[in-house]
Order: C-alpha cells, then structure tokens, then sequence
C-alpha cells in the first residue's frame, strides 16, 4: 500500500487517497466518534439529601427528581382572578430531557420525603396531570435552556404551580371528591386547613423505582 495523503473533506468524514486513487479509506467524523461513545455511559448520583433527589445520566437522556414539601401554595384557576390558598402534599417531580427534544415531565404526591426508590406514589390532587403522571401544559412556556441543563427544578416548579389551571384531568384524584379536585381543593381552603389530609390521596400503585424503569433500593 502507498502513502494516503488528504485529498477532500466530505462533511462528516475525511477521504484519503493514494496516489494513484487507490485504497480508499473514509475516517469518521469525531464528532459522531463521541456521541456514539457518550450513548454508552451513564451516570446516577442514587438518592440524595435536599430537595434535588436524584440525577441520572443515561448516554444523552438527563433524568432530575426533586422533591418538594407539604405546604400551602396559592393556586390559580380559569375564571378567577383570586388564587386559591391550599395545603398540598408531598409532591415529586421528574424532568427528562435528551438532545434538544422537548422536556418531558411526571408529577405526583407522596406522603413522606423518599428515603429509598421503592417508596409509593399517589395521584397528584390537582388538576391539568393525568392519571400517567404527566402534565398538561396547554400554551405555558417550558423553562429556559440555562435551567434545563441545570440540575435545579426550582423554575420548574415555578411555572407548573404558578401556571392558570384549568378543567382538564379533574378526577380521579381525592377519595372525598372523586369527580373534581377542585372541589376538595376549595373544600379545605373553606376550612382553612393547614395540611392535605394523607388519607384523601389516591395511590398510582407504583413505585418511583418502577417509574424510573429501575426496580433497585
């Protein structure tokens, strides 16, 4: 074989060629080199302390939890102009994201900090989260790409409970009012309730272990 020399540049790849354009031989972009590789390695912190409870990195796929705390939130909803002031359980949410796709997220509620993946989940109780655990957004802008490559949900959270809700997935969600949350929700801040009631709280019959596609403690 004679000595390859450069002759073009293809793009994605380099051609060379000897002299007498024989032996051809196509080198890979690096940069397709290193996708290729990054798609193999991954990355869990296991669970943590602080509301940020886990970040896994699967090749290009960013998964965050983060954990917020039973509290009174005000809440706002189509046809007031007057936010709601609830007590809300425990609650978890989870962001994906991978590549420059859009984020994909789950909500729900839990009655206790999770200590371990395999703690139960409940249905969150309120309105515009399906019974999957994902959210509807209807028109709300997603967070900014700064905070999407960060490990925070902290924006996240922001623009979810600070967001217009609406009628969509209304049910199922409380034991005492099963057909719309929104009347339990108006029910306790009628009452001035200080906590959600743990017994209300519908489970998913899942764990966040089997959410994450991951069975281990």
């Amino acid at each position: 074989m004679k000595r390859l020399e450069p002759y073009e540049s293809k793009g994605s790849r380099t051609v060379l060629r000897g002299r007498e354009c024989s032996n051809v031989l196509l080198l890979p972009d690096p940069a397709q080199i290193a996708l290729a590789l990054s798609a193999k390695v991954g990355f869990d912190t296991g669970l943590m302390i602080g509301n940020t409870l886990l970040v896994r990195y699967e090749g290009v796929k960013k998964t965050v939890v983060e954990y917020r705390p039973p509290g009174k939130t005000g809440l706002y909803f189509e046809g007031s102009e007057t936010p709601l002031r609830v007590p809300l359980p425990g609650m978890l949410m989870i962001r994906v994201t991978a590549d420059d796709k859009t984020p994909q997220y789950q909500v729900y509620a839990v009655k206790q900090r999770p200590d371990k993946l395999d703690v139960p989940l409940f249905h969150l109780p309120l309105p515009n989260v399906f019974t999957s655990g994902s959210i509807c957004w209807g028109s709300v802008p997603v967070v900014s790409e700064a905070a999407l490559r960060g490990s925070s949900l902290a924006d996240d959270w922001a623009i979810f409970l600070g967001s217009r809700f609406g009628d969509h997935g209304c049910n199922g969600k409380s034991k005492s009012h099963p057909q719309d949350i929104r009347q339990k929700l108006i029910h306790l801040e009628g009452r001035k309730a200080r906590v959600y009631p743990k017994a209300d709280l519908i489970p998913v019959k899942k764990t966040l272990a089997q959410v994450l596609g991951d069975d281990r403690q």
